[in-house]
This record gives structure tokens, sequence and C-alpha cells, in this order.
């Protein structure tokens, strides 16, 4: 849907649809018209732009013309119904001598006080310090001169993350399955969840602290509706599939089914050595084809933040899901009680610089957070008010399916509606 015609419907809801169609053409023309000469006025005066910005000006630039549109929608209507108009008088009215010179004017301003203001006050200052910071990159030392901390508690899930976006005034709601099959609630602080004793090499817990730090910011970025440039995108992969990676439950699964490969091929015992399957765990994160096959569907695939007002998401031990459907990968993965980033098993059909967000129902709140409880070894931590569903005889291969196809006809629905 454009941008005029949303803006048409929103001062004028009841409106003829092929009224709102009509004029939503010609004022559509005006806001083309004045972009494009904007953007001719700022060529001269803007440089080269560094790469890693194209998503945040094209998402301004979008945010722009919808400003536009309701501003232009606005004058035109000026307190009017549209039957009050005649659409060839209002066509001459744009686009004569004195329509074109306000195009103009309008431009002009929006290059001098919007574009050019943040080109100079953003865009070029951020492009100069990418540069500069690519012209002299920081020479990593040959040797290590001092060894990794010692760990003994090895948190699979980062403490940072815990306490930014589950806890609440460093307490968290940590829901432990009891022997009845429900769950039991305790407070503890944040610290006390999430964490193992020697699960990896202080060298690879170091570099997971490293790769937590580079998401944090893109994860900020995802909730407020922010674009995510490459790198940021590729930091919050990397940050998904680790923490994939990093989780005792899939570890045990994995070293499962590595003793019986390591007993055929090394022998002696090896198998049986916890300190030798460590090491054998921790070649998985130098091994490419093995990390791209998890993180390779995440970035073709679409991403959709589901959102919920009464804080239905949990936190799960296994932190995320992986599965398959129809031969694909999908992901869910929890960042708040009321945020929860599914990536779908459908490769995406156009690059976009901010996933799509749609708010979940009663129903598509329930039916994740029951596949998150059920994906839970045995404790979760949810939202401070969050009261545990009953239990259910669904199958939670139909209950993910169902998730599935819920979030993918909303995100057809609303892509429907775009221009």
């Amino acid at each position: 849907m454009s941008q005029t015609k949303v803006a048409i419907l929103r001062q004028l809801p009841d409106a003829d649809s092929l009224l709102v169609d009509r004029f939503s053409i010609i004022w559509d023309e005006v806001v083309d018209f004045i972009i494009r000469k904007m953007l001719d006025c700022c060529d001269p005066l803007v440089g080269d732009l560094h790469i890693n910005l194209r998503e945040e000006m094209t998402l301004e630039l979008a945010t722009l013309i919808s400003f536009i549109a309701e501003k232009v929608v606005a004058d035109r209507l000026a307190g009017q119904q549209l039957e009050q108009l005649d659409e060839g008088s209002e066509r001459e009215a744009c686009f004569n001598e004195k329509g074109m010179a306000k195009i103009s004017n309008t431009a002009m301003n929006f290059a001098e006080h919007v574009w050019l203001k943040k080109y100079n006050e953003r865009w070029k200052p951020k492009t100069e310090a990418a540069i500069k910071k690519e012209a002299s990159p920081k020479v990593a030392p040959t040797l290590k001169v001092t060894p990794p901390p010692k760990v003994e508690d090895n948190h699979f899930v980062p403490k940072s993350f815990i306490k930014r976006y589950w806890s609440e005034n460093t307490l968290i709601s940590r829901f432990t399955r009891n022997e009845n099959g429900g769950f039991t609630k305790d407070r503890p602080t944040f610290g006390q969840w999430g964490f193992g004793q020697h699960l990896y090499s202080d060298g690879l817990e170091e570099w997971f602290g490293l790769l937590e730090g580079d998401a944090a910011r893109p994860l900020t970025m995802l909730l407020n509706v922010e674009p995510l440039n490459r790198p940021q995108r590729e930091s919050l992969v990397g940050f998904i599939v680790i923490q994939r990676l990093r989780n005792p439950h899939f570890m045990d699964s994995l070293k499962l089914q590595m003793k019986p490969i390591v007993a055929d091929a090394v022998g002696g015992g090896r198998e049986s050595d916890p300190d030798y399957m460590r090491l054998v765990y921790e070649t998985l994160f130098s091994n490419n084809a093995f990390y791209d096959k998890l993180a390779g569907p995440i970035y073709r695939n679409d991403w959709v933040v589901v959102r919920s007002n009464n804080s239905e998401f949990v936190l799960p031990d296994t932190c995320n899901i992986f599965g398959i459907h129809d031969d694909e990968q999908y992901v869910v993965m929890p960042i708040t009680p009321k945020n929860c980033l599914v990536v779908l098993p459908f490769a995406a059909t156009e690059i976009r610089i901010v996933p799509h967000y749609i708010d979940a129902d009663e129903s598509l709140s329930r039916d994740i957070s029951i596949i998150l409880i059920a994906n839970a070894q045995k404790e979760f931590l949810a939202g401070e008010l969050f009261q545990c569903l009953s239990p259910t005889s669904d199958e939670p291969n139909n209950i993910m399916r169902r998730i599935i196809f819920s979030i993918a006809k909303i995100v057809s629905e609303k892509s429907a509606e775009r221009p």
C-alpha cells in the first residue's frame, strides 16, 4: 500500500476505495517529485558513504517518505472529503507552475534541514571514522602474553543477556520442573542461572565473551526496530548459533553421537575421557562447514520478531530452538518476555533492512510459550507475573507447525499491504 494511501485512510478511514486509489496516484507522484528533487539538491554536496550505512540511510529515507506523504495529504485535503475534490483539477493544481514551485521549495527545505543535516552530523563522520579504521586496522599480537583467565563456572546463557532482558532488580523468575511434572517457581539473582562447571576451555570461554559483546548492540537495535548493517547482522547470527552450540544439553547430545566415532577412529577408551571429548567438541568451532550449516539458513530466511503484550514468552535452559520443517531449518530465539525472534523455514523473497514485526494474538503467544516450555530440559525463566500454562495434549510438532503457518500468514498479509 502506498504511503499516501495509508495517509488518506488514516485521516479518512471511511473514504471510498475508488477515490482513495485515484487521488493517491496523484499525491504519490507529488511525494516522488519532492524526494527526487531533494536528492538531486543534495547530490553535489554528499560524498561517498560507507557501505555499512546503507541500511540506516534506507530506513531514514523510508521514514522521510512516510512523513512527507502525511504532510502532502493533509495539505491537499485541507479538511475536505475526497468527494469534494475533482481529479482533473487536483492534478492540474499539483503540477502546474505554482504546484511545481511548491514541490521545489519543499524539496529544498527537506534537503537543507533533514538530509544534509543528517549527512553532516552523522553519516559523513561515521564514514570518515570507518575509512580511517579500515586504513589502519588493529594488528593482532603474534603472541598472547597473558593466558585467558581461569573460569570454573561457564555461563552458557550470558549473564549480561539474562540481567538486561530477563531480570527485574537483579532477580529472575525461575521455573524448575518438579517430580509431578509441573514447575516450581523461585526468585534467585540473575547470576545463579544458566551455567555449568568446566564446560569448555578458558580460551573458548574468552572467545564466547567477545561474541557476546559484539551482539549486544545488534540485539538492542533489533528490539528498537533499527536497521542492522551486514556486520551487525552477522554478529547476531553468530550469537544465535553459538548459543545453540555452547548449550550443555546440546553438547551432551552431540557427545553421544560422537562417542562411537571416536571409539572407532581413536580407540583406547578415549571416548570415555571427558577431557578428550571436550577437545573433540571444541574442534566444531573451527569447522566452517558445520557452522555454515546452522548459520546459512538464518542468513537466507525470513526473520520475524513476534511481540506479546502480556509477557508470555519464556527462556528455556536450552536458550533457543533449532528445528526442521519440510527439510528446512527454523529457529525460535526468545529475547525478552515480550519479544521472540522466529526465523521461518522459508527463504526470504527480498532483502529487508529490518525484520518483519508482528503482534501476537492470545493463541499465537500461547503456542510459542508452550513450545518454549516443552523445549526446556529442567528450567526456564519468565517475566515476574508469568503464570504457568495448563498442560496440553497437543503434539509439539503440531504446535510448531501451527506457529509457522500463523506467522507466515500474518507476514504475507502485511506484505500484501505494502506498496
